[in-house]
């Protein structure tokens, strides 16, 4: 299967090249459709084998299942005469056929339920990031709107700019334009005093929080196991204390008791 996946996701990068496209296209096509074919006789032959429901239970097969149905229109291209690429949401199925190579990642389960458990976690923090970036980018429209369309025209663009001014990513960009536009040197500095507070709030703050949340949540996996560990290490350490004690204990009863046997001993000779 991997050598498959392998050879399929060659095929898919090489058809990006027009000019080995130009020479090689048809085989690349069809070397992309015979890898397809096997892919949808792998899903029904397990489908057959474990039944639908056994099927679906395991994670890494719902999505195989969804990346081959969202590629199987692809069966009909040598029939419709290749009409069927024009659908763009069958050549992105297409190209999640990459993914099905990370089932064979060592650990892999791992890090995808590290990283559903981070993303569950991090839902608040983007959530406030999200209404921030809308808060933002209406008063930013309705401040800069009329000035800078290009930017802050409609709530949309000003959403878009905002958010590249979360990414910390060229930021000051957008001032120094107007500035050279010739735009009123206070309104530029207006600006300029904006952004400032939305890299602070949503790039540095925000993002870093987001961060910080998402990889706390990724390595808690491994923080679980050593806590386990010391806990279990501790308990050890316990019955270990508690059997040298009982163990200490015997050992002076024993010694009590002969010294009792010793001195009855002696009492018998002084007696004699």
């Amino acid at each position: 299967v991997l050598t498959i996946i392998g050879l399929n996701a060659v095929a898919i990068v090489l058809s990006g090249f027009s000019h080995i496209r130009a020479h090689f296209g048809e085989w690349i096509s069809w070397v992309d459709y015979g890898c397809l074919l096997y892919f949808v006789a792998e899903a029904i032959l397990k489908i057959r084998r474990n039944s639908f429901t056994n099927y679906w239970k395991r994670g890494w097969n719902k999505l195989d299942f969804i990346i081959v149905l969202g590629s199987s229109p692809l069966l009909l291209e040598p029939l419709v005469g290749g009409s069927v690429q024009f659908f763009s949401i069958v050549l992105v199925g297409r190209f999640l056929r990459f993914l099905r190579i990370m089932r064979f990642v060592p650990n892999s389960e791992k890090i995808w339920a590290g990283v559903s458990r981070a993303l569950k976690a991090s839902a608040a923090v983007f959530l406030t990031l999200l209404v921030l970036n809308i808060i933002l980018a209406m008063g930013a429209n309705a401040l800069f709107g009329d000035v800078a369309p290009k930017h802050f025209g409609d709530p949309l663009k000003s959403a878009y700019t905002l958010f590249k001014v979360f990414t910390v990513e060229g930021w000051y960009e957008i001032p120094e334009e107007m500035a050279a536009n010739g735009e009123d040197g206070g309104l530029v500095n207006m600006v300029r005093g904006y952004f400032v507070f939305a890299v602070f709030t949503g790039g540095i703050l925000g993002l870093s929080l987001a961060n910080a949340v998402f990889v706390d949540e990724m390595i808690a996996d491994n923080n679980d196991r050593l806590e386990k560990m010391v806990t279990n290490l501790r308990e050890e350490l316990a019955d270990k204390r508690e059997q040298d004690e009982t163990a200490h204990v015997e050992r002076w009863k024993s010694v009590e008791t002969q010294l009792r046997h010793i001195q009855e001993q002696l009492t018998k000779m002084s007696g004699g």
